[in-house]
């Protein structure tokens, strides 16, 4: 990854660039401002440099971006500027430096002037061929980009949480209510819903939570220790900042809170059955700024180190709201990379991780597992 003083040096060169090349654009009343904060319906935004007139009226932005988020999360970034264009009213420009060319794209013309193609999927063999991978797919021009890894054992699993597998959804509610109904002691009032649903999917119970890592190589285990016959695959998710939350964040409130609704929940109707949960976990939350799209997000969530099994798995989550309805589950609309592990690599990747510390006792805490562990390893010998 970049280091952060090489991307403050990024970006310092492209906006002197930006200036030198808009300059002759912009009226003689207009003001050009970096790191401009704006704010609409009680959410602040930070503009990477915007053009202002004499009222105060944002007539350009202009977002600065790495050449590897827009390859990566061209989807994300469009569908962002397109928010900002239709809760400003302004021009809204995407701006990045490919090999030495800069590029200011009208937010209208994005689809047209830049081909995103689905990333292929890459298929490994060893160890070796995993390492070589990261260093190609996650080095480079990125410090804009945080990635995030998922391992599982069969290529063909469908990266979505279990409470939409299965006709979860339709008792999720009753699911929460019961569980913290049942285990008091484990679900506390000073806990938050979001981390009642982090306790849930810590003992298997469906959740809306996607268990995710910052360690590839934890991914890679996931990917290799079960199904010894089936190709496994590792995902590699890499976000931007906008797409990062932590628990404490309202958008990851609102997402949490829709598992204490039921299956027939609709927003349009239903509205303030959310905002009275939302208020339940925080009581200044201001319902009627409220919207529908904020229900159909997917977030990476940082969660609270609080739990041993989070700490040595370096867990986080994706948490997903709502599609069309709420059994549907929102979309990541940016395609993540995709690593298959051949079947026959999985035992000899194993041992390799074994050596670099990575097994079923240091990744599962609990006593049984390292146990199992202890005896998997005299047997060996």
């Amino acid at each position: 990854m970049m280091p952060l003083s090489s991307y403050i040096e990024y970006e310092d060169n492209i906006i002197k660039l930006l200036k030198d090349k808009i300059s002759s654009g912009i009226d003689s009343s207009e003001n050009l401002r970096t790191h401009y904060r704006y704010i609409h319906d009680s959410v602040m935004y930070e503009f990477d440099m915007v053009a202002i007139d004499s009222s105060g009226k944002i007539k350009k932005i202009y977002e600065i971006k790495t050449p590897r988020a827009v390859e990566t999360n061209f989807n994300f970034i469009k569908k962002r500027l397109q928010q900002y264009n239709n809760e400003t009213k302004a021009d809204v420009y995407l701006v990045y430096l490919k090999e030495d060319e800069l590029k200011v794209i009208r937010v209208s013309d994005l689809v047209q002037d830049i081909k995103v193609d689905i990333p292929a999927e890459v298929i490994i063999s060893s160890f070796s061929d995993f390492y070589n991978v990261l260093k190609q797919k996650c080095s480079g021009d990125n410090v804009d980009l945080h990635y995030f890894f998922r391992g599982h054992s069969k290529n063909t699993y469908d990266p979505v949480p279990s409470i939409f597998r299965n006709d979860n959804i339709k008792y999720e509610n009753r699911m929460y209510h019961e569980a913290v109904r049942r285990n008091p002691y484990d679900f506390t009032e000073d806990m938050s819903t979001f981390d009642h649903l982090v306790k849930m999917q810590h003992y298997e119970l469906p959740t809306r939570l996607l268990d995710i890592t910052t360690n590839p190589l934890v991914a890679l285990y996931f990917a290799c220790k079960e199904n010894a016959n089936d190709d496994g695959e590792v995902l590699i998710y890499p976000m931007m900042n906008e797409q990062i939350k932590y628990y404490d964040s309202d958008s990851v409130c609102i997402l949490a809170n829709l598992a204490k609704l039921p299956i027939d929940f609709i927003f349009t109707n239903d509205k303030e059955y959310l905002v009275y949960d939302i208020q339940q976990d925080k009581p200044n939350f201001k319902g009627k700024y409220l919207k529908a799209e904020a229900t159909k997000k997917v977030f990476c969530v940082m969660p609270k180190l609080n739990n041993e099994r989070i700490i040595r798995q370096q867990g986080a989550f994706f948490i997903f709201g709502m599609g069309h309805s709420k059994d549907q589950p929102a979309k990541l609309i940016d395609e993540p990379i995709k690593i298959r592990v051949s079947a026959e690599s999985k035992k000899e990747i194993l041992n390799d991780l074994q050596i670099l510390g990575i097994n079923e006792a240091a990744l599962f805490p609990e006593t049984d597992k390292i146990m199992k562990q202890i005896k998997n390893e005299l047997n060996k010998k």
